[in-house]
């Protein structure tokens, strides 16, 4: 073999392999065919061209470089599978004529390459219409109302061409008024994870039917994916809202952190916890409990809203942030909002999910938060009571010794009432006859307070606060009540 055929040979090699990783860089052969046909002319030819044949149809989907009357065209079929998908032309040089054996051979694994490229974008572009097709509809059409809750959802595909996942959303109403939510992400892509996700959310919906305890649903969900023959990894939260109080419970399955955004704009990232379904026999998921706040957010999502720029801690923050622009701007679909706000110009690797729960901001005379006894919570209530006092019309003296007191009262709870497993801790406040009674309580056993310099103050506190302080106890049970008396009127608008 001469050295100008050695080199030929070399130099045909490297094309091939060019544009093998053109071809396999994406499904959009339009777009690689294009790129193709830039490193075929005019380096290797004249003119490219190729032609499909869809449905009956023949479309010509490319063509660069001249093809005159003189030039001499070279016909090459695109075949895979057994199925003749279209053909590739290729226009030789001027005065070359007939492509030479090298040449033939050449475009003619070209010609192989571009067919197996076409037919996997087909394979693809036919499951992912029937995985999207699928995961839409098993997608509520339509979200439940209540004049105190409003629901509000989006979903969003990849941008890029990673098959569709199994991410959803769920929100109904039970029989007994309250309304039960669910949020997921199967693990995985296509056809499989789509049904997975169907069969999840279906398993949700009838074990919300006579639930004890969101964590309870999970372990029942858990159960029926552990059932397949083959178990795949699902993440989710599962809760049940009360929409007469706002008070929401959940738990969570290995799924990211709910986020809480109050109207004074503070952002909260609330509980999660358990591992994710089908893993292990039991997930170890625990119930959370908050009451959403007059004019609050609560958000659920998936991991693609924090995961899209491969660094989830930044993900996170920008989400808070974008949390804080959303409850601020209150756009009419928050859900699709937060997601603009996220992604803004960059494009989504992964399917996301998210599910929005706002509540009403009418002025309410009365104050009622329930909250699962742990540390985190306590500066919600203590913001929501703060701009309960200020629409109440309290003075800033009285407003300040309304939230210590109660501030006192409600860390008093959270550090002694569960030493365990953290339970619930109730507070209300009441306006009328000229005071405002307050009374929190638990359903604890304390522990035994520790002596420290900045704690043992909380009673004497609230006792100089307060007009009235009394606290009854027992072996699984505690109640402070507070009373504060002034001569305002029941609440008005801010």
């Amino acid at each position: 073999m001469s050295v100008s055929e050695s080199e030929r040979l070399a130099l045909g090699l490297r094309f091939l392999s060019s544009a093998s990783k053109v071809l396999a860089s994406s499904f959009d052969y339009a777009l690689t065919l294009k790129r193709v046909a830039e490193l075929t002319v005019p380096a290797f030819a004249a003119g490219f061209a190729v032609e499909l044949d869809e449905f009956g149809t023949h479309s010509v989907v490319l063509t660069t470089g001249p093809a005159g009357p003189d030039d001499h065209v070279s016909t090459f079929p695109l075949q895979a599978r057994e199925r003749t998908l279209g053909a590739l032309f290729i226009t030789g040089h001027r005065g070359i004529g007939k492509l030479d054996a090298f040449h033939g051979e050449l475009f003619a694994e070209l010609a192989v390459r571009i067919a197996v490229a076409i037919d996997s974008a087909q394979i693809y572009a036919r499951e992912h219409h029937v995985a999207d097709t699928l995961q839409r509809a098993l997608l509520p059409e339509e979200l439940p109302e209540h004049e105190m809750v409003h629901f509000d959802a989006a979903y969003i595909p990849a941008t890029e061409e990673a098959i569709v996942g199994g991410d959803w959303y769920d929100a109904f109403t039970l029989p007994d008024g309250r309304i039960a939510l669910s949020i997921g992400d199967v693990a995985g892509h296509g056809l499989r994870a789509a049904i997975v996700m169907g069969e999840v959310r279906q398993a949700f919906r009838a074990a919300a039917l006579n639930p004890t305890s969101p964590s309870v649903v999970l372990e029942r969900a858990n159960t029926i994916v552990n059932m397949r023959q083959n178990p795949i990894m699902v993440t989710a939260i599962f809760g049940i809202l009360d929409p007469a109080t706002a008070t929401i419970t959940y738990a969570a399955a290995g799924h990211p952190a709910p986020i809480l955004a109050l109207p004074c704009t503070m952002v909260e990232r609330l509980p999660t916890g358990g591992i994710p379904l089908g893993i292990a026999d039991s997930i170890d998921a625990t119930d959370w409990s908050f009451t959403i706040p007059p004019g609050a957010y609560l958000a659920f999502y998936t991991d693609g809203l924090i995961e899209h720029s491969k660094d989830v801690v930044a993900g996170e923050e920008q989400l808070v942030e974008a949390m804080r622009a959303e409850i601020s701007d209150r756009n009419t679909a928050p859900a699709l909002s937060l997601m603009r706000r996220v992604f803004g110009q960059n494009k989504n690797s992964d399917d996301a999910a998210a599910l929005f729960v706002a509540t009403s901001d009418a002025p309410r005379s009365n104050f009622a938060f329930d909250f699962s006894a742990i540390p985190q919570a306590v500066p919600i209530v203590r913001r929501t009571l703060r701009r309960y006092a200020a629409r109440l019309g309290l003075d800033e003296d009285r407003a300040y010794a309304l939230i210590t007191a109660v501030g006192e009262a409600m860390a008093n709870a959270v550090e002694h009432a569960y030493p365990e497993q953290p339970g619930i801790v109730r507070l209300r406040v009441a306006n009328g006859g000229g005071a405002l009674r307050v009374t929190v309580e638990d359903d604890g056993r304390w522990k035994q307070a520790q002596k420290r310099d900045e704690r043992g103050r909380g009673l004497p506190l609230m006792r100089a606060l307060m007009d009235g302080v009394e606290i009854r106890t027992n072996q699984s049970h505690t109640t402070i009540s507070l009373t504060m008396t002034w001569n305002g009127k029941a609440a008005v608008s801010a």
